[in-house]
């Protein structure tokens, strides 16, 4: 530890701090990716370095241009900044978040308390240390976490700078460090009216994509159990692979994995990323930064998720290699794998057998369209969030009406929040219609045509195009023809004799006959061996189909 310290401070003294400044900024960006780190460490965010001695720490500082970007820091990229501190500095290093806001002005009462209780090294707080042994520096004692153990909170009140009743800033409740996505307090909890001085109205809270507020339903619970799983039991079961369309919960599940694996197991390596992100950092690291610092950034991590893995459908074969000998080596180690998509890996045109196999070898959890149940839940859960208390009825006719996608749904409801806040009262459902509401409401649901029906099923059976049209008889075609009947009947309002005359001039009876019994392997199926074997497969493939239709 001491070599790497005197290492670490002979750059310092030769270089001023300048030079293992930019190394420390240089090995955040090949933690963190490009992207995450232009968005938290790109605009107005310094970092000093200051040499340390045989008798002290070297001192990292970092300085955001104001309080909510220095909070933000603390909560989400202290371990970041830590870790690549102690990489260039050795690990006897003590690190300052800092925000470079100017001080309010505080009364001359006060002013005297702050000169009274500042150290006599001329600093404005003490700096706190965590039981990890990172010490952090907070401007003034209503930024201090409430969750720092009592010791560390005490150790560092005794420097915090005192302001007056008039400059306080809102205090949060805990925040778990890790933690990006929570849920705010309403304005009640923090000690806020409903809107201030000048009437503006206050904006909805943020959706926290936690696993308490998880709405859970028949489309979604096996998916559900699964995370559960591996919320309480890290790796056992690995990959873990959610596929379904937009909107269905798919990162809402991902994150309140990464989030319980961080703060319930506090394993610190947990990553969460698109599919998109990891080709990005792949290719800069070809370009530049090198092989090995990716391997070790993607390989020696605890729990590796990764989002939109449809988008590896498109790549290149070094990167899809890559990709494959990264999951290997993960689950040789027996770390947990979460993947998320909007299809199954088998069928994402593009990625090579073995990986698919290897995506699919664990647990695969597909996510079906929401029933009306479930999207009232969720429309009910969204409104209450913003504290509004929708009318049963207006619960029920929006629950029937929307498309089965969250973002939707929260769009809806928080579009139905403007215009309570504008008319003063509940709007009427005429009135949700005639607003930017009801243009939601005719655009999220896609509009399926029995052409649409027809090119689904065909594409998942393999059939050449205009089969279904045919009057051919083979058990190949007589089934994905019922299949694409019973289907034009649950996703069109075409009547059972416009069905008929589509594929191929059948008669309505021989389409209600058709409907019936793919209803029946559906649901309840036969109980023959080859009956039962039978349902299965065509249960298999109407999931594909819908999931075709809805994506695409």
């Amino acid at each position: 530890m001491r070599e790497g310290c005197a290492t670490g401070m002979h750059q310092l003294n030769r270089a001023g701090g300048k030079d293992v400044a930019d190394e420390i900024k240089e090995v955040l960006r090949l933690q963190m990716g490009d992207g995450r780190y232009n968005l938290w460490f790109g605009h107005d965010v310094g970092l000093q370095v200051e040499p340390g001695t045989a008798e002290s720490s070297a001192v990292v500082t970092v300085t955001a241009s104001s309080p909510f970007a220095a909070e933000r820091l603390r909560a989400r990229h202290a371990g970041d900044i830590r870790s690549a501190s102690k990489s260039i500095c050795g690990n006897d290093v003590e690190i300052h978040i800092l925000h470079s806001e100017p001080a309010a002005a505080v009364s001359p009462a006060a002013d005297q308390a702050t000169e009274n209780a500042a150290p006599s090294s001329g600093d404005s707080a003490s700096p706190i240390e965590t039981n990890n042994g990172l010490k952090l520096r907070f401007e003034d004692e209503s930024s201090v976490p409430d969750n720092l153990p009592a010791a560390a909170r005490r150790s560092g009140s005794a420097g915090a700078r005192p302001v007056s009743a008039g400059s306080r800033r809102r205090t949060r409740g805990p925040r778990p460090i890790g933690n990006p996505l929570f849920r705010e307090k309403p304005a009640e909890e923090a000690g806020e009216t409903a809107g201030d001085a000048s009437g503006a109205v206050p904006a909805p809270p943020r959706w926290a994509m936690t696993l308490n507020q998880f709405v859970v339903g028949s489309c979604n619970e096996l998916a559900h159990t699964a995370t559960r799983m591996v919320v309480d039991n890290p790796g056992a079961a690995s990959p873990i692979y959610f596929w379904g369309p937009s909107g269905s919960g798919k990162t809402h599940l991902v994150t309140a994995i990464r989030d319980s694996l961080r703060r319930k197991h506090r394993l610190r390596r947990v990553i969460q990323l698109t599919a998109e992100d990891f080709t990005n950092d792949f290719t800069t690291a070809l370009r530049g930064s090198g092989l090995p610092a990716f391997r070790r950034r993607y390989r020696d991590v605890d729990a590796l998720m990764i989002d939109d893995v449809q988008f590896f459908g498109g790549n290149k074969r070094a990167t899809l290699r890559e990709l494959l000998h990264t999951v290997d080596a993960l689950l040789r180690t027996r770390k947990q794998l979460i993947f998320a998509g909007d299809r199954p890996p088998m069928e994402i045109e593009g990625i090579p057998a073995e990986l698919a196999g290897r995506l699919s070898g664990g647990m695969m959890c597909g996510i079906g369209p929401m029933d009306v149940a479930t999207r009232r839940a969720v429309l009910e859960q969204f409104a209450a969030m913003v504290g509004l208390e929708l009318p049963a009825n207006l619960l029920d006719t929006l629950s029937e009406s929307v498309a089965g996608d969250g973002r939707v749904m929260s769009g809806l409801v928080n579009q139905i929040w403007a215009l309570q806040q504008m008319r003063g009262k509940m709007p009427t459902w005429q009135q949700v219609l005639d607003s930017a509401a009801g243009d939601i409401l005719r655009t999220s649901a896609p509009i399926i045509g029995l052409a649409d029906i027809q090119k689904a099923v065909c594409d998942t059976f393999g059939l050449p195009k205009g089969t279904l049209q045919s009057r051919g008889q083979q058990r190949s075609v007589s089934q994905p023809r019922m299949l694409a009947m019973y289907l034009a009947r649950q996703h069109t309002r075409a009547a059972f004799s416009e069905i008929g005359d589509y594929f191929g001039n059948r008669s309505h009876s021989t389409v209600i006959a058709a409907t019936k019994r793919v209803a029946g392997w559906l649901d309840n199926g036969e109980n023959a061996a080859a009956e039962t074997a039978e349902r299965q497969r065509m249960k298999q493939a109407a999931a594909a189909i819908e999931n075709l239709l809805r994506t695409g």
